[in-house]
């Protein structure tokens, strides 16, 4: 078959079993939604891709339904296999990606990927991470490293590097290198060399080794019948970080990730030469299918090239989105390499050296934290947990830029939040965890107004109350009887302090402020020394602290949350055990249960500014495709309002428009989307 027609197979085969598995990028928006927010198209907080092919068409990687995943580069995932009865880490394709190689924890082993048929087996402890394991072009040899045993019956035996003959399913040869605590292994495309190198430590030294003694500086060259052909040391900069051989196995391209490579051959270890690079460099080594050209990537994404023959500078290729480590590089023919790399939940895949980004782009790169709706419905803002905030157009979708959350400057860090984020429901301010305490911040000048106090070795977490107005400080206690929980009210036009109410034997507390700001509703755990522990609603006058009443239940173990509604007396309550409720907190009494219709509840709930909804998210299904509807409730009489899909995934965000009339929903999978509530 030719390799046009297996990667057409490739793709049709299984087909319809995939169609739920594809992200939901460019698709149909759910029913009732008016735009998607962003893209969940290659990202994922679940497992990211491991590997790509040799052609630089298919990226790799886990499933939620744990299978092995093949995503072309725009996020389809083309076809899904299920390993038989192994699990791993994919490394490495043949060249007609017939064969793929995945490392475990207890083995390494080559699969049919037609079929998930395990073709070879080498059992033994497996090094996870870069250079664990290396396949040949054929499919036929891999080779994999090693690392001392902690058994103590092992702990005399020295790692080695294990050559695997796939067809015979048995070891060709067991190399023992220099190094004594873990050695990595690189093989030539045509499975007949391999190179070998690691760490070393000699605990009864006493003083460091001498860079020309050093074992740690050695690469070992060796024949896949495990003859040692030669040595090679770097002698300058860091130890050897990777090792990548030319086609024919004539050469081989050594990096200590600081900048320099360093070329040798195999056959003696004789040096034949040396490229510097830029800072950094050095990370990921490819050469041409010719041999003619080296590419370099860089610990900062970018690519540079060279001429092997002569080390001439081909050019350097930035990344077309700021990155922090490559994961692959490879050429897909003499002049066009594909590398590609992992920020956040997002993979991103990039031309060398066109630069050209060939994966999606936009949108956050983590899951979605909070969410506003602001200047009256005409913008969205998102925050995610890695601080970033995005503004968008809510009727087409459009990003339309960020907004960073800019930190006092002391000459350390990046002068930005890198946190989770909490947004007011009209985006005019923001909270944060700036390490030195709860920030406030304005929006959209993303300016820092003051930052409120937190407690040392307690859980500091703050919401703002549905009006924007105050900040309500909830402050969980580690050990409830020794240190009382507490929620703090502070006022933000004023940053002064409103009232304090002590949770004497209370943990994980949640909270929330009645729209007249005087009454203050707790949710929170007593555990119990024995038994179980009870789920405890209370009541407070927020300017005396005085009890007023509470609601207890038996406790459970699912989410917990809390949100005023507009009488002043109720509160829509998020229950471990019983689920969404509504509670009279002046009273101390359950008011009615929010029915689900039989769906589990997720772990959010929100209430509109008005206090007059209440919208409960639901859990996710089993699956990628399953969805996490959302049930909006009218507050005074517990009637359904309206059910939304609520989106692929779970939830991880909800929000009202000020007017009720828009309900922004953001997930895990980093997107958000926004419903008309208003539509019948």
């Amino acid at each position: 078959m030719t390799a046009r027609r297996f990667w057409t197979a490739f793709a049709l085969s299984l087909f319809p079993a995939l169609v739920a598995l594809a992200a939901d990028g460019d698709d149909p928006l759910p029913d009732g939604a008016k735009a998607r927010l962003g893209t969940a198209r290659l990202r994922s907080t679940s497992g990211s891709p491991t590997a790509i092919t040799p052609n630089g068409r298919f990226l790799a990687g886990p499933t939620p339904g744990g299978t092995i995943g093949f995503l072309e580069l725009n996020g389809d995932v083309t076809r899904a296999v299920r390993v038989d009865g192994e699990f791993g880490t994919v490394v490495a394709f043949s060249a007609d990606v017939k064969r793929a190689l995945s490392v475990g924890y207890q083995a390494a082993f080559v699969w049919d990927t037609g079929s998930g048929k395990v073709l070879a087996k080498a059992a033994r402890s497996v090094l996870s991470g870069d250079n664990a394991a290396a396949l040949s072009r054929d499919g036929k040899v891999f080779v994999v490293g090693g690392t001392k045993s902690f058994n103590e019956k092992d702990k005399d035996k020295l790692p080695t590097v294990t050559v695997w003959d796939v067809d015979g399913n048995k070891e060709a040869a067991s190399i023992r290198p220099a190094q004594n605590e873990t050695v990595y292994a690189a093989l030539s495309p045509d499975g007949k060399r391999v190179a070998t190198w690691g760490y070393h430590a000699d605990r009864d030294a006493k003083e460091p080794p001498k860079p020309e003694a050093d074992p740690n500086r050695l690469v070992q060259f060796w024949t896949a019948d495990g003859k040692e052909t030669g040595k090679a040391r770097l002698l300058t900069g860091s130890n050897p970080a990777t090792v990548a051989f030319s086609p024919d196995g004539s050469l081989a391209a050594v990096s200590g990730g600081e900048g320099a490579i360093y070329l040798f051959d195999p056959a003696t270890g004789t040096a034949k030469g040396q490229l510097l690079g830029r800072s950094r460099q050095g990370r990921r080594l490819a050469f041409s299918p010719d041999g003619k050209t080296l590419a370099s990537a860089g610990e900062d994404g970018a690519v540079q090239r060279w001429t092997v023959a002569d080390g001439k500078r081909l050019g350097t290729t930035e990344p077309p989105v700021p990155l922090t480590y490559p994961r692959g590089l490879l050429f897909t023919d003499n002049e066009r390499a594909v590398a590609w790399s992992n920020r956040g939940s997002a993979t991103f895949a990039w031309e060398v050296p066109s630069g050209k980004l060939l994966t999606p782009a936009g949108g956050h790169i983590n899951p979605v934290t909070s969410a506003a709706v602001a200047g009256g419905g005409k913008e969205v803002f998102t925050a995610a947990s890695d601080g970033v905030v995005i503004r968008w157009d809510p009727a087409t979708g459009k990003e339309l830029g960020t907004l960073p959350l800019k930190t006092p400057q002391t000459g350390y860090g990046s002068g930005v939040v890198t946190g989770t984020v909490y947004l007011t429901a009209d985006g005019t301010r923001a909270l944060a965890n700036d390490g030195n305490g709860l920030a406030v911040y304005d929006l959209p000048a993303g300016t820092q107004q003051f930052v409120i106090p937190t407690d040392y070795n307690r859980e500091n977490r703050a919401v703002f109350t549905p009006d924007g107005a105050k900040v309500v400080q909830l402050v969980s206690s580690y050990d409830a009887k020794k240190n009382p929980s507490r929620v703090v009210v502070w006022d933000v036009a004023a940053a002064k302090k409103l009232g304090e109410v002590d949770l004497p034997g209370l943990t994980q507390v949640q909270a929330a402020l009645s729209p007249d700001g005087k009454t203050l509703v707790t949710a929170a755990t007593r555990p119990e020394e024995k038994g179980e522990s009870a789920f405890v609603v209370t009541g407070w006058d927020l300017a005396t602290g005085k009890k007023l009443g509470e609601f207890t239940e038996p406790g459970g173990y699912g989410a917990m949350t809390v949100a005023a509604t507009a009488d002043n007396k109720t509160a829509a309550v998020l229950s471990p055990k019983s689920g969404p409720i509504v509670v009279d907190f002046v009273v101390g009494t359950k008011v009615r249960a929010l029915d689900l219709g039989g769906k589990r509840p997720g772990g959010q709930l929100a209430v509109s500014s008005d206090g007059k909804l209440v919208a409960v998210a639901t859990q996710a299904g089993f699956g990628a495709s399953t969805g996490s509807p959302v049930v909006v409730f009218e507050a005074d009489t517990g009637k359904v309002k309206k059910t939304i899909s609520g989106g692929p995934g779970n939830l991880n965000a909800l929000a009202f428009s000020p007017d009720g009339k828009l309900l922004v929903s953001g997930s895990y999978d980093t997107t958000a989307l926004v419903w008309d509530l208003s539509e019948k």
